[in-house]
């Protein structure tokens, strides 16, 4: 029997029930929706079982919703980028509050997973591939745009950067996201749409 991919592929598990992705993310329930779907995807393919915190989950929204407030200015100028940078934003937000956590030590034993990184850090490597799925779709479906990581995703140096820097300043993830999808990063002010100035056209 072939294995599945542990990343999840385009039909699911984000395309599985939800139409159109952006006005679902933009809304508590279906965003926590395609979270918990993935999880449960990428558990089931991976074996590290991934549980969603959601005391800590409703908070990364809250939070995330506040970016969206502040930035829509920047959709009318690059919708395109916006999307990329609001996507980036709640990978941040995930990641800082903890939203999902890696819970198979006590629960089940892990299976080894092709990818290093993964292996390393399992919940950033999931989140960070759920938002890069969210952005691949988003893109397709608001803007009729095809995106795809750069090969820097695979970089195991680049993650150890990204996970150690995120202890100092966890908005930093917007802009190693960036980096990820082949998008020249802002690492002073990854936080701040207005800043953005090498998106994607």
């Amino acid at each position: 029997m072939h294995r599945r991919s542990i990343l999840v592929d385009e039909h699911e598990p984000i395309a599985r029930s939800i139409h159109r992705v952006w006005p679902a993310l933009a809304k508590l329930s279906s965003c926590r929706l395609l979270l918990q779907q993935y999880c449960d995807d990428y558990s089931k393919n991976s074996g590290v079982l991934l549980e969603l915190d959601d005391r800590q989950f409703t908070q990364a929204f809250v939070a995330w919703t506040q970016i969206l407030e502040d930035s829509e200015f920047y959709l009318r100028k690059n919708a395109a980028d916006y999307f990329q940078f609001c996507i980036g934003a709640l990978l941040a937000e995930l990641l800082k509050f903890k939203a999902v956590r890696d819970t198979s030590v006590t629960v089940i034993p892990h299976k080894k997973s092709s990818s290093e990184i993964a292996n390393w850090w399992p919940t950033g490597f999931a989140l960070t591939h759920f938002c890069v799925e969210l952005v691949k779709k988003v893109s397709r479906q608001e803007c009729g745009k095809v995106v795809e990581p750069s090969e820097k995703i695979g970089q195991v140096k680049i993650w150890q950067s990204y996970r150690e820097n995120l202890l100092e300043e966890p908005m930093v993830a917007i802009a190693y996201f960036d980096d990820f999808m082949g998008i020249t990063p802002n690492w002073r002010t990854p936080y701040y749409a207005g800043h953005r100035t090498a998106g994607i056209d």
